[in-house]
This record gives structure tokens, C-alpha cells and sequence, in this order.
């Protein structure tokens, strides 16, 4: 399937043909394909590129001032995780990292580490970085090794199916890290931003929080957010940043992360009514991230987008935020549901 267009909750493939998106395109378009105000502020953008971490533009100088905690911005989800991560290690001394089955952290050398699913890791093996302690996810870890710079989590898993742990297992993995003056890195690139029904999952108990996906509203934007404010000084290591990229900071992608920023925070409440449409047809998860027993292809038949999640047979759904009940009846009598 090529997409040739896409607006709001719908996408036509190149043959003309239209379809309901429950995929967001992996939960990037929390506020629709072609979000008017995002694309008004990407073309009213007045500078297109900048120097990366040597001259910010205005807007990306607005953005990191718009944020709630100090910040560095990547370019990826799996750049926000290494920053997280290379932090932790800087903040400790300690190279261990504590993570858990089922996660998806991203394809980078040391994300990748972290993730969770052998079938990406082991054709790189012997290049990535550890070592990694790896536990059952929504399970108490026990004690930490001594080595654990960082646990790094998320609050809900989106790769594998839309796992909710149990309540209060983010408290737990505090206190675990609290134990050995580890890290607690929560990784909501793919639940935060309004997803799951909260703007930043686990604000309350994080040192960092990755950020990502919805962040650049469609372009490619990612954030670790130090909320333990002291640990973006970690980074002054000499005149130069050493984690950089050319695209850091693109204006373009900054632009519309205000305009995400702003829009996101008066959605929740629809995101809570539209989880439970979800819940009521027989879908598991949290908020507007959410799986079940499907087929992905059979779904794309009937002319509804899903993706293909866990280790096989389940679909997931991570919709605009801003998906109408009308949009969900479609949806749902597309698939039979």
C-alpha cells in the first residue's frame, strides 16, 4: 500500500482507494493528517534550518523555553532513549541498564540494547552495548544490580500489544532505583503526549522522560526531558556537544511541536471518552493506545488501518486524538467489531 493523501482520521492510497486510520501513522498524527494549524505554522516557519546545538532558530529557542523541564533535542525516538541513556551513564559512572521484555526503545545501537524483541537485536549482537539486566516487564525487578546506572520503562508498551502494568509499578521501579541511586528513565515516546490520557506518563517519578513521535506533529522531532533538572548540566563536558545531530532542533519540525503543545492538553478529555468506545469493542490497553486479536491485512481489506503488534495475531490502534465517535462506528463496522 503507497499513501497518495491523507486528512484528519483518513487516508487514499494511490489507486484512489480511502480508508479510516487507526494507525496515526504509529501515533505521529495525534492531531489528524494535515492538522491546519500545524501546517500553517510549518509554512509560516521563517527559517528553515539552523546550526544544530551552535545557533538555535527563534522557534526552537521558543520550543525548549515551551517545555516543561530543561531538555536535548533528537531527531528520532531511539536518539531521545540514547540521550537518556548516555545521561544516566554520565550521571553515575555505571554502565548496567535495567529493561524489560516487550519493550520497543528504538533501532539505535544502544536503544536498540534495551529493546526487547530478539528478532531486532540478535542480527547485531555482537556490536551492542550492555550490559542489559533484563526483567519481566510489570513485575517488581528486586534488587538492582550493582552496576545500574538506569532503569528505563514504559508506562504502557506499544510494540507489544498495548501492555498496561499493574498499578503502581512505576512507584515500585522508584523505589528500586532510589535503592542503588539509579535512573528512572520512562520512555513515552509512543504513550505520552496525550495517548494514554496523560501529557508527560510518569512525570511524578522520572529523573528523564523520552519524548518523541507525536512531538513533531508529522515531522521527525524527539526530546529527553530532564525533570530531574540538574541532570542537563551532566552535558557541559567541554566547548563542544559531544551528542549532536545536523537536523537537532529543525524549525520546521519545532514549529509545529508548539502548536502540539498547545493543542494536546484540551483533547485529553476525548481521548478518555474515545479509550472507552475502545474498551466497550473488546479492545485491551490504555486511553487511545490499544490492541487486540486481529489481522492487520484483513483490517487494511476492509478498508481500516491498523498495525500489527506483539509476537503475532494482534493488532493495535494509536488513532488521531482527535478521532469522532462517527469515525470509531465506521471503524468498528468496518471490522466487524
Amino acid at each position: 500500500m503507497i499513501w497518495a493523501r491523507a486528512e484528519g482520521c483518513r487516508v487514499w492510497d494511490a489507486d484512489g482507494r480511502e480508508y479510516l486510520d487507526l494507525s496515526g501513522g504509529f501515533g505521529v498524527a495525534a492531531l489528524g493528517h494535515r492538522n491546519p494549524r500545524v501546517m500553517s505554522a510549518i509554512a509560516s516557519a521563517p527559517v528553515a534550518h539552523a546550526l544544530g546545538d551552535l545557533a538555535d532558530a527563534a522557534v526552537t529557542a521558543e520550543l525548549r523555553e515551551k517545555l516543561p523541564w530543561p531538555s536535548k533535542l533528537g531527531v528520532t525516538g531511539a536518539d531521545a532513549v540514547d540521550i537518556a541513556l548516555r545521561t544516566a551513564l554520565l550521571a553515575t559512572g555505571r554502565p548496567g541498564v535495567v529493561a524489560f521484555d516487550g519493550a520497543y526503545h528504538g533501532t539505535g545501537l544502544l536503544a536498540l540494547a534495551a529493546t526487547g524483541f530478539e528478532q531486532f537485536r540478535e542480527p547485531f549482537a555482537a556490536w551492542l552495548p550492555g550490559p542489559i539486566h533484563r526483567r519481566p516487564y510489570g513485575e517488581d525487578p528486586g534488587p538492582l544490580p550493582a552496576d545500574t546506572c538506569c532503569v528505563i520503562a514504559e508506562p504502557v508498551q506499544g510494540r507489544a500489544g498495548a501492555r498496561v502494568p499493574p498499578d503502581g509499578w512505576l512507584e515500585t521501579l522508584r523505589r528500586r532505583c532510589d535503592e542503588v541511586g539509579a535512573l528512572l528513565v520512562v520512555d513515552a515516546i509512543y504513550a505520552g503526549l496525550g495517548r494514554i490520557g496523560e501529557l508527560w506518563p510518569g512525570e511524578n517519578l522520572a529523573d528523564v522522560i523520552c519524548a518523541g513521535k507525536a512531538l513533531g506533529g508529522g515531522l521527525p522531532l524527539s526530546a529527553a526531558l530532564f525533570v530531574r533538572r540538574d541532570l542537563s548540566t551532566v552535558w557541559e563536558l567541554g566547548p563542544e556537544d559531544v551528542l549532536t545531530h545536523t537536523h537537532v532542533g529543525s524549525p520546521l519540525a519545532c514549529a509545529a511541536a508548539l502548536v502540539v503543545l498547545d493543542e494536546v492538553p484540551g483533547l485529553l478529555e476525548r481521548v478518555g471518552v474515545a479509550g472507552r468506545r475502545f474498551e466497550e469493542a473488546g479492545w485491551h490497553g490504555a486511553g487511545l493506545l490499544r490492541a487486540r486479536v486481529g489481522d492487520a491485512d484483513a483490517a487494511e481489506r476492509r478498508g481500516v488501518i491498523v498495525i500489527p503488534a506483539g509476537d503475532g495475531g494482534l493488532i493495535s490502534a494509536t488513532p488521531p486524538l482527535t478521532i469522532t465517535d462517527e469515525e470509531l462506528d465506521e471503524a468498528f463496522g468496518l471490522l466487524g467489531l
